[in-house]
């Protein structure tokens, strides 16, 4: 089938969301400036490479608010983002962190987990996990190989 993003295509879904499946879910947490804790899930994640260990995870549309959503701003202004893998036992509170929340909401309360430091940095991870987490820092495409090696990474 083909079909135009920009162009009604008269199905009931989106058809690119179903052009890579099964998805992982990666639960992304992070902490505003002001130490508001984020948390909510991407399907639109992977890990890209392994050397280094990378991942990627895209934020789709604006905040309820404004400006990005609340994950896409506090990584930008901090940097920082941790990634918690979704285990079947957690599947309930990884939809109750789906919701859009106002900026000044801890989403790591809402769906009823408690918060513990992640193994690097200061970012937020949800209790219980028995996968993960991955701390990680963003970077900047490009630059010197050897360098990038040596950056701190998931």
């Amino acid at each position: 089938m083909y079909y135009r993003a920009d162009q009604p295509h008269g199905l009931k879904h989106n058809p690119f969301k179903a052009l890579v499946a099964p998805r992982p879910i990666g639960w992304v947490s992070t902490l505003s400036r002001d130490g508001t804790m984020n948390l909510a899930p991407f399907s639109y994640f992977n890990a890209i490479t392994d050397f280094p260990p990378t991942v990627l995870f895209g934020c789709n549309g604006p905040h309820p608010e404004g400006d990005v959503k609340d994950t896409a701003a506090n990584v930008r202004d901090t940097g920082e983002f941790v990634v918690n893998m979704v285990t079947a036992d957690l599947k309930d509170q990884m939809n109750a962190s789906s919701a859009h929340g106002g900026r000044s909401v801890n989403e790591v309360a809402v769906p009823g987990l408690t918060p513990v430091t992640a193994a690097r940095g200061a970012r937020p991870r949800g209790a219980r996990r028995r996968t993960g987490p991955a701390p990680c820092r963003t970077h900047p495409p490009g630059g010197d190989q050897r360098r990038r090696r040596t950056r701190r990474r998931c």
